[in-house]
């Protein structure tokens, strides 16, 4: 769905604002896949080798708008499980969902509608983005990815990735 995030190792999140004007801008930091393998130490257990995945000088900024968002659902990767009613659409990063559990509880708590077929008037398309920090289930109009110009924030603690090849 976004060549831009897609062209990416993976992402980190910096923040994410809801706007007054119900716009939600989720800004993301790229993580780049270290050159050289090494070995994981994890509870007592030497794992890999794998390689690191950092943010670096090099780290493109990324800012992911849903214009309109109607509902969103946020939380920690950490606590990701399986949904069943889940059905994603293509894309690494950021993808439309065709159903899923959020979606249920949206429709049957609000008036709002969510569709599968472009945008109806006053209706939403569900869109599922995957951070390695957080995950974001948003009900909106579609997103806009854009390559931000400004360098990465190094100084900030990010969650230790790995990628096995």
């Amino acid at each position: 769905m976004s060549p831009l995030l897609d062209s990416a190792a993976t992402w980190f999140l910096d923040s994410a604002t809801h706007e007054r004007d119900g716009t939600l801008v989720v800004l993301l930091t790229e993580g780049i896949k270290g050159p050289e393998r090494q070995f994981v130490e994890h509870e007592g257990e030497e794992l890999g080798p794998y390689f690191p995945v950092e943010v670096q000088a090099a780290s493109r900024c990324v800012a992911v708008r849903f214009p309109k968002a109607r509902a969103t659902f946020s939380f920690d990767e950490t606590f990701d499980s399986t949904d069943p009613e889940f059905e994603r659409g293509v894309g690494l990063f950021l993808f439309t969902a065709s159903d899923s559990a959020f979606r249920r509880l949206v429709m049957s708590r609000t008036t709002l509608t969510i569709t599968d077929e472009g945008e109806e008037e006053g209706a939403s398309r569900e869109y599922f983005l995957r951070t390695e920090d957080r995950l974001f289930q948003v009900a909106s109009g579609t997103p806009e990815v854009e390559l931000l110009d400004e360098a990465p924030r190094l100084d900030v603690a990010r969650t230790q990735t790995w990628f096995a090849n």
